[in-house]
């Protein structure tokens, strides 16, 4: 399982040369030719040059010799346009060659887990045998242009979900865009969905698609919709009715041809009842509804799952381990997880980064606990410290790990870097730093 690259200046030669340190790395010269006789490539990274063919022409090559390849698209000069249309025509990604060094290699790295993740018979990683009827189940309907709705707590991986909906549907060649609905502000949110004409308010100089226009052809993962404003739920649906948006300050409707996948962690149909979220809407979005089980209810999923990031972040960060100890797989039985997948990839990826030895031990999880302490008839370790304490010593642990970097501190953690610089600041205000 390779990264092909092709690059007829020999322009990508040199980060060819070190992704090739972590990476098995081919170099193809003919693209048509080399490419069906490679036995299992995971990526393409091909060079786009005004001498040669189209990313759309070399879209077209791939997709006849090796369908479903995820294809990163490298210029020195490109207009972003053309980047947009690229994407639009199936590419996962399109750069420039002067794009940091570091954003490159965590874009290549993000394509090849995406690649991994939706690879194999199931698509979607699981062992549970109601996932996998349900994952079955979706088959046939996916295919459809219908709106899907998505519920179940947060972290159960209902993103995820949506792009392998949006991978085995008739629009795997469009783009899938996504947006979280509660990130943003409601006048932003509006103008992030549906666009805007030039001097629509103080500041729109240009005229801006939004992101209903940008995934046309494809499908758009609306995040937490449940946090929608009402009046923005009445142009969604709309969109959904008509086929059609309305950018602010524009004169006429805009047609667009795109499958919408919502997602909650919230229960519906009571903010339905509470006046919060449209019932029309409600029932528009809800033709193809799909609950996402927990990870404490899919007990199968979670030996399966540790045991795939364990193989991701020892490759990831350069670490032999060779598997969990048998105390921390106990645990792992009879924790709930509340935090679900999201907190298990967490929780392994901090225990790579602090394990000394093959094994990942109690130590490496900050659980200070051996199983023999807990009660068998209680469905999660009791607290062991105070929930302060334990915070300060994995934010302190994500620090080491990452030699003081914030940033990767905060991707470690799962948070931001302002909210990690805000618990720092909090945690020495209370001298307990």
């Amino acid at each position: 399982m390779a990264i092909l690259f092709w690059t007829p200046s020999g322009r990508l030669q040199e980060l060819a040369e070190e992704l090739a340190r972590e990476h098995p790395v081919r170099l193809l010269s003919d693209l048509s030719r080399e490419l069906s006789s490679e036995p299992s490539p995971e990526l393409l990274v091909a060079e786009v040059s005004p001498e040669g063919p189209s990313p759309r022409q070399i879209l077209d090559i791939v997709r006849r010799h090796r369908a479903g390849l995820p294809v990163l698209f490298l210029a020195e000069k490109a207009t972003v346009e053309e980047a947009v249309e690229a994407i639009r025509a199936g590419a996962y990604d399109f750069r420039l060659l002067s794009t940091e060094k570091g954003l490159l290699h965590r874009i290549i790295q993000a394509a090849l887990e995406e690649r991994r993740l939706f690879s194999g018979e199931e698509g979607f990683l699981t062992r549970d045998p109601g996932l996998r009827t349900l994952l079955e189940r979706l088959r046939p309907v996916a295919r459809s242009p219908a709106p899907v709705l998505i519920t179940g707590e947060s972290g159960t991986g209902k993103e995820v979900l949506a792009r392998w909906i949006h991978r085995i549907s008739d629009r795997a060649r469009g783009p899938f865009l996504a947006i979280n609905c509660a990130a943003l502000p409601e006048a932003l949110l509006e103008s992030e969905l549906f666009g805007y004409e030039k001097g629509a308010f103080s500041g729109a100089l240009t005229r801006k698609k939004g992101k209903f226009e940008l995934a046309d052809g494809g499908t758009i993962l609306l995040d937490e919709i449940t946090e929608m404003p009402l009046p923005l739920q009445a142009k969604l649906l709309r969109v959904l009715q008509e086929g059609e948006v309305d950018r602010l300050g524009g004169a006429y409707p805009v047609k667009v041809d795109v499958r919408v996948i919502a997602t909650t962690n919230r229960d519906i149909e009571e903010e339905v009842r509470a006046g919060r979220f449209r019932e029309d809407l409600y029932f528009r979005l809800n033709v193809i509804p799909v609950r996402l089980p927990p990870l404490r209810e899919r007990r199968a999923d979670i030996p399966y799952l540790a045991e795939h990031f364990l193989r991701e972040f020892s490759q990831r960060y350069h670490k032999a381990i060779r598997g969990f100890h048998p105390e921390v797989l106990e645990i792992f039985e009879r924790y709930p997880f509340p935090g679900n997948v999201r907190e298990l990839k967490n929780l392994v990826e901090r225990a790579v980064l602090l394990a000394q030895g093959p094994e990942i031990t109690l130590e490496d999880l900050l659980w200070k606990v051996s199983p023999s302490t807990l009660n068998p008839a209680e469905e999660s370790p009791p607290p062991l410290k105070p929930l302060r304490e334990l915070e300060k010593e994995a934010i302190l642990a994500a620090l080491k790990a990452s030699g003081g970097n914030r940033t990767r501190a905060a991707e470690i953690l799962g948070i931001s870097v302002r909210t990690l610089r805000n618990k720092l600041k909090a945690f020495r205000a209370q001298g307990l730093l």
